[in-house]
């Protein structure tokens, strides 16, 4: 088997260059960079990942902390930054925070979590876990589906997402708004997302005019049987006239299907926008708001290995813009 040794001879460089441009260093001359390349495919060279993080006292890990699992969402943005380490030849270790107890140990600053080369904090808000809102490492940190004033970020700005879903939801003259929120079951955990959609929706209304007295919310899980057993109590309108917003998808598809009960319909009986554009909306023709949520991901990987591999003290914040999507139930 081919060693570097073997590439630097048959590329003709230093052993040092061959390390260099396994490494992209944008030093080295374009000659030799192409000499060692060529050399590594005629080798059929393969450098060994472990010696040379070994060397470079880098891990090649990664820790990606989630507030839960068994969302769909979750499962979306971390396979996107698993897909985009990857190509950076980095691996995640994947640390569902779950419960206080757990919130405990990650506050160790000697958690083994903290001995990777960086951590990606997902739809978790650093100011509510920490007192100092700050995680206790100087490892390169990145915040995504949240953000502070204080910590590195990838946003989706959520507050133009609810803005966006009031100024499409078609609503009659003399019709009522129902907006079905999500409950947190602990503040701690809480990215406070699904509140800034919900500020976002109601400025729309009143920017139309719509008075606070026809806007009825109803608070639940983010599960879909919550969402079911509120659609379930709805009375038909013999006039259609009833507008709704879901703060997810989950919500709207749990809503619209209690709804079915009294054959109460999506698109006929009432108007519904969902929020999240996940993978069974379409196919269940839900009007929603999108969020680009591998978008999220990748960027955060991609800014967290930059931050990594050159040493930035830059902060970073960037948000991201939703889309809506029109479908059948609005």
């Amino acid at each position: 088997m081919a060693n570097i040794s073997d590439v630097a001879k048959k590329a003709g460089v230093s052993v040092g260059t061959v390390s260099k441009v396994l490494n992209n260093d944008a030093t080295v001359k374009e000659k030799n960079r192409q000499n060692v390349l060529e050399a590594i495919k005629n080798l059929g060279y393969s450098p060994n990942v472990h010696a040379r993080n070994l060397s470079s006292g880098k891990t090649g890990l990664i820790s990606v902390i989630i507030p839960t699992i068994g969302h769909e969402f979750q499962s979306r943005i971390v396979n996107s930054i698993d897909e985009t380490l990857a190509k950076y030849e980095y691996d995640s270790i994947l640390f569902p925070l779950l419960s206080r107890d757990r919130l405990r140990r990650f506050s160790n600053p000697g958690y083994f979590l903290y001995q990777t080369d960086g951590i990606i904090v997902v739809s978790l808000a650093l100011s509510a876990l920490f007192e100092n809102g700050k995680i206790p490492t100087d490892k390169p940190c990145i915040m995504v589906d949240t953000s502070d004033d204080s910590n590195d970020c990838i946003k989706m700005d959520n507050y133009n997402g609810g803005f966006m879903a009031s100024k499409n939801l078609k609503i009659e003259d003399d019709s009522d708004v129902l907006v079905i929120g999500s409950l947190e079951s602990d503040d701690v955990f809480s990215s406070h997302v699904f509140d800034e959609r919900l500020a976002g929706f109601k400025k729309g209304l009143f920017d139309r005019g719509f008075e606070e007295k026809r806007i009825k919310t109803e608070r639940c899980p983010l599960e879909f049987s919550s969402a079911y057993d509120i659609g379930k109590t709805v009375e038909k309108n013999p006039d259609g006239k009833l507008s709704v917003f879901a703060v997810s998808d989950i919500l709207a598809w749990g809503f619209m299907e209690g709804c079915k009960e009294s054959g109460f319909l999506a698109g006929k009986d009432y108007r519904i926008i969902g929020y999240d554009d996940l993978n069974f909306s379409e196919r269940i023709g839900l009007s929603t708001v999108k969020q680009p949520i591998e978008d999220m991901g990748r960027m955060a990987a991609e800014e967290l290995i930059k931050k990594i591999r050159d040493g930035s003290k830059q902060k970073i914040s960037i948000s991201l813009n939703p889309e809506y999507r029109e479908r059948n139930t609005n």
